[in-house]
Order: C-alpha cells, then sequence, then structure tokens
C-alpha cells in the first residue's frame, strides 16, 4: 500500500501518515503498522526479532529501534512520519510506562534491570535515531489485547458498555473494558489472573491434592495458578503420578466417559522428556483427538474461569465474559466443549437471574481478535490522548 494514499496530518512541524505497533514478549518481539485511525493494517506480515530481553532492557530497547527500522524500510517511509509508537510489555505497567512489577522479563540475575520508566527510556532512544520527537506509549500487554477485542467489536465507539477480557498463556493476563476505554482504577486495575476464587460447589474432589496452588506473584490460590500453562505444568506432575491417574480415571468413568491408557503412556514419555512438552500436547490431545484424560485436565481451566467470570460478575454486571489467549487456536468443536464448562460453572456459582449469562448480559464468548496486541496498543494510545 502507497503511503501516499493515507491521510496525513501535521504535527510538530512533521507530515505524519502512521502509527507503530510493538508486541514485546519475554522471547521475542512483534512490530506492525497502521494508518493514523488505526483501521488499516499496513504490513501483511510481522516482523519479528528476538527480544533479548535476559540481556536487560537496553538490549531489548536496541532491539526495538531495529525493528521499527526494518517496518519503515518495508513501507518506505521515514522515522519523520510515524505519529506514534505504542509498545506491550509483558508484565504490570503503570499508564505512564513505569514497569511495576518484574514478572515475565529478565532472569533472575537481570529482573532488577528492568524496574525502570521503560517506556521514557525508550522514547529516549527513539528521538536519538529518528531525530524528532515521536510520542512513545508503554501498556501491559493483556490490556492491549483487551482494546483489540474491543475495536474488533465496536470500532473506536464510546458508547456505553462494560468488558471483562481474561487471556490465558503462561499465566492469566486481564482487562476491564469500559466504554470503549481499558480501566485502569488508581493504576492495576483488571489483573484478574491474581484474583483469589474459590473452587466451586460440587469441584472440590479434582483439586484436593493441590489445594493451595502457589502463585509466581508470592500468594497463594490465585485463579492463574489453575488456568494457566504454568499451572497446567505441575497439574501434569500430579496427574501422571499413580494417585493422579487413579483419580481421573475414577472420575471419567462416573461420569461415562473413556479412559485410554495409552494417552498417559504417551504423556509420561513426553513428561520425562520436557515437563513443558507434556503440557502442551494435553491440549493437542484434547482438541484434535477428543481425548477424555486431557480434556478433563483442561475443564480446570473452564472451571475456574467459570467461577472467575462468576465472581466478577455482581462487581461489574458487564455485557460481556471475553476469553482470549491460546485457547482461541483450539478447533471450533473443542471451542464448544470448553465453553460449554465455563458455563455451567458459572451458572453453578452464580445462580442470581439478574446475571444469568445470555446475549447482552454477562454473555461468555470467545475473543475475535487474532493476536493483534502490537494493535491494541496502538488503540490505546489513542485512547489515552495521544496524538
Amino acid at each position: 500500500m502507497s503511503l501516499d494514499s493515507l491521510k496525513h496530518v501535521s504535527i510538530a512541524g512533521r507530515e505524519v501518515s502512521l502509527r507503530i505497533g510493538v508486541d514485546m514478549g519475554g522471547s521475542d518481539i512483534k512490530f506492525g503498522a497502521t494508518d493514523l485511525d488505526a483501521e488499516l493494517i499496513l504490513l501483511p506480515d510481522l516482523v519479528k526479532l528476538p527480544s533479548l530481553s535476559q540481556q536487560g532492557p537496553q538490549k531489548t530497547i536496541s532491539q526495538i529501534i531495529t525493528g521499527i527500522g526494518a517496518v519503515l524500510e518495508e513501507l518506505g517511509a521515514k522515522w519523520a512520519q510515524v505519529a506514534t509508537i505504542a509498545v506491550t510489555v509483558p508484565c504490570p505497567c503503570s499508564p505512564d510506562g513505569v514497569i511495576l512489577e518484574v514478572t515475565n522479563l529478565g532472569t533472575p540475575d537481570t529482573k532488577h534491570l528492568w524496574e525502570v520508566p521503560f517506556g521514557e527510556l525508550l522514547a529516549t532512544a527513539v528521538e536519538a535515531e529518528a531525530g524528532c520527537t515521536i510520542p512513545t506509549f508503554a501498556c501491559n500487554d493483556a490490556n492491549a489485547a483487551g482494546q483489540d477485542d474491543d475495536f474488533t467489536r465496536f470500532g473506536l465507539k464510546t458508547d456505553s458498555r462494560t468488558c471483562l477480557f481474561i487471556t490465558t498463556g503462561t499465566g492469566m493476563g486481564g482487562c476491564v473494558i469500559v466504554n470503549g476505554s481499558v480501566f485502569y482504577g488508581i493504576g492495576q486495575a483488571g489483573e484478574l489472573g491474581h484474583m483469589k476464587i474459590a473452587v466451586p460447589s460440587g469441584y472440590e474432589n479434582r483439586f484436593s491434592a493441590d489445594p493451595n496452588p502457589p502463585c509466581g506473584c508470592g500468594g497463594q490460590k490465585c485463579v492463574e495458578t489453575r488456568a494457566s500453562l504454568t499451572g497446567l505444568i505441575r497439574r501434569v506432575t500430579w496427574a501422571l503420578s499413580d494417585a493422579g491417574v487413579d483419580l481421573i480415571k475414577a472420575e471419567l468413568e462416573a461420569e461415562g466417559r473413556e479412559f485410554n491408557p495409552e494417552t498417559v503412556a504417551k504423556l509420561r514419555e513426553l513428561y520425562e522428556v520436557a515437563p513443558k512438552r507434556a503440557a502442551y500436547e494435553v491440549r493437542t490431545f484434547a482438541d484434535a483427538h477428543k481425548d477424555e484424560f486431557c480434556r478433563w485436565l483442561l475443564e480446570d481451566w473452564a472451571i475456574m474461569i467459570g467461577a472467575l467470570f462468576a465472581s466478577l460478575a455482581p462487581a461489574l454486571h458487564p455485557d460481556l465474559l471475553i476469553i482470549g489467549g491460546g485457547m482461541t487456536e483450539i478447533s471450533g468443536d473443542a471451542q464448544a466443549w470448553f465453553l460449554d464448562v465455563v458455563k455451567k460453572s458459572y451458572a453453578q456459582t452464580n445462580a442470581q437471574r439478574s446475571f444469568e449469562s445470555k446475549p447482552g448480559n454477562c454473555e461468555i464468548v470467545w475473543s475475535v481478535s487474532t493476536d493483534q496486541g502490537w494493535r491494541g496498543a496502538i488503540l490505546m494510545g489513542i485512547r489515552a490522548g495521544q496524538a
């Protein structure tokens, strides 16, 4: 697409026509670009680079500068044509771009290096490279994902609405969207993965061997300890023990569901090589093979997500309760199964008619965003009043 065909505006003596979005993870960085209204995605394929976050923020900032340069080269654009730069970070971040807690960046020896005003440092590096001041915005990655989902559904409308968004991955991120904008409270509202949610009535037996799961935040019983990849790795360790297999087999047989011992043998084999690999395959077997042992394990996630939503509904009475992240990648059939378990747990936890999950009222749905956290960051910058 020719940049000449895009809308141009003059900002601080510069003619600008595009925005840059950067999705920074613990291991890699993805770069994209949009027009000024964030409606047109200008690159068919994202630019990707390793983050080098283990080496501290300056190395990552250098990678971001390099990646933005690659985007501009591909578009045939100059730094001066960039209206704004927005970057996600995989940890709690204040509205003005200060990283508050270093949960998913660096190593134990370098985490302290990340406790910095990242947005400010990046803006300084951008100015040095570009030769001009370009507004730069840093935000939490889950907030950005939720913002992009809202934009995909509603555009930039500010109609009255409240949406709760969670994203499942290594941990569980979340955000609250009010009238199209992320709600921060006094700074960190929306850390939904760290809600302490009781196991719903009727499900106590399945969690009896792990009643107080520890969380990386230092607490216990955070919902992400049971509904995340990290939680699943720990859960698989128990599930593949003789005691775990016996309990799961008994529950499956009591429900008339098939127990396949070959699945256990395969997962044990994978676990011996790498526990994380075995956890990944749980989702594959649950989806592609409809394996009941693996579906039982992933039902942990669905049960706790339903309980989380049911606990939040009376406080916020949202229009939508949205599930994003890695689970959106499963097949349509598996999505239907998973959502049924979420809704069942929700209904068992919260039976108040006012908060019944149905269209237009606490409706539980899958995210419609397609991994566009980088665009969500751009949108958050626009919503925050960035030029």
